[in-house]
């Protein structure tokens, strides 16, 4: 299993958005793997820069749960409150067709927010 695991980091390092997110629920579920909520969000955001709805979904639940406060250094009150707004709209928003936010598009909006520029 473990050669698997390695081609499937090698895969996600070369930019396999599936081998990402793959790589993402296994850090997250611990499968076969060391549970490393760290590395899951880094893998599942990797996706979803890239416009995996999978993993944007993955790290929803993972703001959800409160699986990354913990984790992420610069997440602030203000951050997590939005993803987690922004997670229970989902339905809605990919019902109207409109994409869901990465992490770094979230961080954007906090941060014109804080500059009281208008979104």
């Amino acid at each position: 299993m473990m050669t698997n695991i390695n081609q499937l980091q090698e895969q996600a390092k070369q930019g396999d958005v599936q081998a990402q997110n793959h790589l993402g629920l296994l850090y997250l579920n611990g499968d076969n793997i060391t549970q490393d909520f760290s590395k899951a969000w880094y893998w599942f955001n990797e996706a979803a820069k890239k416009g995996f709805e999978e993993a944007r979904l993955n790290l929803g639940k993972m703001y959800r749960e409160g699986l990354i406060q913990d984790y992420t250094d610069d997440m602030s009150k203000a951050k997590t409150n939005l993803a987690k707004t922004l997670f229970k709209l989902r339905r809605q928003a990919l019902a109207e067709g409109m994409p869901l936010l990465t992490v770094d598009e979230i961080n954007d909006k906090v941060r014109q927010i804080r500059g009281g520029s208008s979104i």
